[in-house]
């Protein structure tokens, strides 16, 4: 009788474990469901920057910075879209000057960057959660510059690009990214019309409130 009280004992602790596991595993799933709809959220990184084109010869990328901030809205829990606003430094070097100098020339031209991402997300039943995306990113100038000199009326005011990549939220308030935006129109308005545009590969980490 001693024997059967100890198995019962027993085995009603077992039955509570599991099910005090079983619902706190519940309750993480919910969690994980549970999100709100509007975030925004600031960020900064690394970009590293060239320039491609039919006139473009032998380059070589430069690192600059980028940071802004951001606004999420999840239309679905595994889809949102993300408008941003970011202040972006594109560096590059050419053996020889895309604008007719003889020399190698470095280029250094900043830009106020509005990109509008669509981004797919891919549940996980963890606090890390990946996400892949695409959309357009226009971008205006702020200044130009080639080896310290104003480019002035040569650098085009508005540029235009495709950006696509992807990152990891870390409990939806840390976000690790990775993109490249492949720029579509010509840098610069200068005789010639030399076919110039601009490509940079980003690195930010941001945070989410």
């Amino acid at each position: 009788m001693k024997k059967q009280k100890i198995y019962s004992s027993l085995l009603a602790a077992a039955v509570l474990t599991v099910m005090t596991l079983g619902s706190g595993q519940n309750a993480h799933a919910q969690s994980q469901m549970e999100y709100s709809p509007v975030t925004w959220g600031l960020n900064a990184g690394l970009t590293v920057s060239d320039l491609w084109g039919d006139d473009v010869g032998g380059t070589t990328v430069r690192a600059g910075f980028t940071g802004g901030a951001f606004l999420n809205y999840r239309v679905h829990p595994t889809f949102s879209i993300q408008p941003e606003m970011n202040f972006t430094m594109k560096y590059s070097q050419a053996d020889a000057g895309v604008l007719g100098e003889a020399q190698k020339t470095d280029y250094d031209l900043g830009y106020l960057e509005i990109p509008v991402l669509f981004k797919a997300h891919l549940p996980t039943q963890s606090m890390i959660t990946p996400n892949l995306y695409a959309g357009p990113a226009l971008s205006f100038k702020l200044y130009g510059e080639a080896d310290s000199d104003d480019l002035r009326s040569t650098h085009n005011s508005v540029d235009f690009g495709l950006a696509f990549g992807g990152g990891i939220d870390i409990n939806r308030a840390l976000h690790l990214d990775l993109r490249y935006t492949l720029g579509l129109v010509d840098v610069f308005d200068a005789p010639g019309d030399p076919e110039v545009k601009n490509g940079a590969f980003q690195v930010t980490l941001g945070y989410g409130f």
